[in-house]
């Protein structure tokens, strides 16, 4: 998914010698955790010491998801504590914001980063400074200064925001307890440990904790930031700081959660014999959420993101996944349809109940791990379930769960309180949390109708997008295996065929020599090695990027270096045509489908957009780059705050 630059990865793969067999137990996607125990075969030599890939014993049976009363808490991760509070209560309104940018660093992403750093100071200046609107909601001007009075007949859409924390995360991780020289994500640029980018960049930040604090008042002690230009100029160079040098295996989700749900948050993940196991208590962490998070604030998550999310488990057997030798080969089942009873890893001591021997099955016949060609580093996180038999991501409804309200899990299991919305014994609303994704998804597909037939671009909130039934379209069910009905958002490495059900834009195959065959994504990739999938949209750079040796050496991302012209991407081919060169004329993005699916979870907490920009070309126009998106947030956030 070009998620990140990893020198050699295909020849560094290889196939290890079958060790014993491994135990993976499951944990309920609901309900509480599992209780099952990892497997007790010996471990193995590591990787490149020279011995077999031992890693314990057989894979457990899976969890229900209501008890799990016979579940292993390894594979699946953590169970949650109970159901969501509908989403149909009146909303809460308060007088501070505590923004988290959660901001995918991985490679590739520094045209969105660069658009993302210019638009939003622009919210940020409309949240301390807000417009003036009529009664009928008709924006009738922007003051020029927080303090300067409306216009007659006008009122500002909400107080002005005079207590705004501002914090940023990366979605880097880490390796999950691979610690082989030839593993993923090894390197500590690749762990940013869910700590705030202030203090892992050294830049300034109030107080030197980490954030930045807007407080023209001064009732802050120390006192905050007051002039609004040099907060939001601040702020782009934060932005800016998170780079793309960060582990490729984004876990967006799970950074997210670590910084402001987990109760105990792991200082380390270690591998010890054949698991992974979080150990200690990373108190950076926690003081870092203690001074950021207030309890009395509305908190608002922006997610900025071009690939699906990879929140691999820290415990059990998630190391796998970033391990540089090849992966479990899954039986025949798991092709046809991963929820067949008899879908398991080809590795596992004997079958599931009721299914057929391992040794007879056609896919296992053909050895327990996976050939090169069809296990690329880069797509580890794709698909698991189909292609290795077994599931190394965290269940979405940890997340539904810890970005709604009640209890969450500690590292025993045990319910708890839910920091995010409990702590010094007081609660926060949960209509006071909003998430909102910028993420890969054509932008048409969450349109207004009046968007789509021209004019400035408006996306359709949570709720809108539920009675038009466009979930449908661009998300489907990706826990389950049903894929969207816009073939655009459909994750697969080979070319797709069909056409937008919204737009009627059909997909273009891949030896196409237009760039702009159909608006979506210009056209389909060739599939070269199993090693990328196809883009879900491209948009216009703002300046073509030279994919020449020196960026290369750099290791700076770009998709058109010599060794792409195999693919024949289309945002390398020039706008009037032809083969592609090593000038990049747009940015991509891939299906992002496990941060939409807790979007949808949420209801109105939830905002959704295209990292797709449909406009980078003039600035002054209001679809440029992400105001949309930004506009769509204003809305939500003006709904939490108390009114003039």
């Amino acid at each position: 998914m070009s998620g990140f630059k990893y020198a050699g990865a295909v020849g560094l793969l290889f196939i290890l010698a079958c060790g014993p067999k491994v135990e993976i137990g499951h944990g309920g996607p609901g309900g509480s955790a599992g209780s099952g125990q990892a497997g007790s075969g010996a471990a193995g030599a590591p990787d490149g010491a020279g011995g077999d890939d031992g890693v314990g014993g057989t894979i457990g049976t899976a969890g229900t998801g209501a008890t799990a009363p016979t579940a292993g808490t390894t594979l699946g991760g953590s169970g949650v504590g109970g159901p969501i509070p509908t989403d149909n209560g009146p909303q809460a309104e308060v007088d501070k914001v505590d923004l988290l940018l959660a901001i995918d660093n991985s490679i590739s992403m520094a045209d969105k980063q660069k658009l993302f750093a210019k638009a939003v100071p622009e919210l940020v200046k409309r949240l301390i400074n807000p417009r003036c609107v009529s009664t009928t909601g008709v924006v009738v001007e922007e003051p020029a200064s927080p303090d300067d009075a409306c216009p007659a007949g006008s009122k500002r859409e909400f107080e002005a925001l005079r207590d705004l924390h501002v914090g940023l995360i990366t979605s880097s991780l880490g390796s999950h307890g691979a610690n082989d020289a030839k593993d993923v994500c090894v390197q500590a640029d690749d762990d940013d440990h869910a700590h705030l980018l202030h203090s892992l960049r050294n830049l300034p930040s109030y107080n030197d904790e980490g954030y930045m604090n807007w407080d023209p008042d001064g009732k802050s002690k120390p006192a905050g930031d007051s002039d609004p230009q040099a907060f939001a100029d601040a702020l782009s160079v934060a932005i800016a700081a998170a780079g793309e040098h960060g582990c490729g295996y984004e876990a967006q989700l799970e950074s997210i959660y670590r910084f402001l749900v987990d109760p105990e948050p792991p200082a380390q993940i270690q591998l010890v014999g054949s698991i992974t196991q979080r150990t200690g208590i990373d108190q950076t962490v926690l003081e870092q959420r203690k001074n950021f998070l207030r309890p009395d604030s509305s908190v608002v998550v922006l997610m900025l993101t071009d690939e699906n999310d990879c929140s691999i488990v820290d415990e059990g057997y998630g190391w796998l996944i970033p391990r540089a030798a090849s992966m479990y080969r899954s039986t025949s089942q798991c092709a046809a349809d991963p929820n067949d009873p008899c879908c398991q890893s080809c590795v596992e001591q004997s079958p599931n109940p009721g299914c057929p021997a391992l040794t007879s099955d056609p896919a296992c016949a053909k050895g327990t791990t996976l050939p090169m060609d069809s296990d690329n580093l880069n797509l580890r996180c794709w698909q698991q379930k189909r292609r290795f038999g077994f599931d190394l991501l965290y269940p979405l409804q940890r997340y539904v769960s810890g970005f709604g309200d009640g209890v969450v899990p500690d590292n025993n299991g045990k319910p708890v309180a839910n920091p995010l919305f409990h702590s010094g014994g007081k609660r926060r609303d949960p209509s006071l949390f909003t998430l909102a994704v910028l993420g890969g998804v054509p932008w048409q597909d969450l349109a207004t109708s009046a968007s789509l037939k021209g004019g400035s671009l408006e996306y359709m909130t949570n709720a809108q997008l539920t009675t038009a039934k466009r979930w449908s379209v661009f998300l489907g069910d990706p826990e389950n295996y049903v894929p969207p009905s816009d073939p655009f958002m459909v994750e697969q490495p080979d070319p797709r065929t069909g056409q937008n059900p919204i737009t009627g834009d059909k997909i273009v195959g891949e030896t196409s020599m237009a760039p702009g065959a159909n608006a979506i994504n210009g056209h389909e990739q060739v599939n070269v090695g199993n090693s990328d999938l196809q883009y879900a949209c491209t948009f216009q750079l703002p300046e073509p990027r030279v994919c020449d040796a020196a960026l290369d050496m750099a290791g700076g991302g770009c998709d058109c270096f010599n060794e792409d012209a195999l693919f024949n991407r289309s945002i390398c081919q020039p706008p009037a045509g032809g083969n592609s060169g090593t000038t990049q004329y747009q940015g991509k993005a891939y299906p992002t489908l496990r941060e939409f699916a807790v979007a949808q979870q949420l209801g109105r907490r939830s905002v959704l957009g295209s990292v797709c920009a449909v406009n980078t070309q003039d600035d002054t126009r209001g679809d440029y780059g992400y105001r949309p998106i930004f506009n769509a947030i204003g809305k939500r956030v003006a709904d939490t705050l108390i009114k003039p």
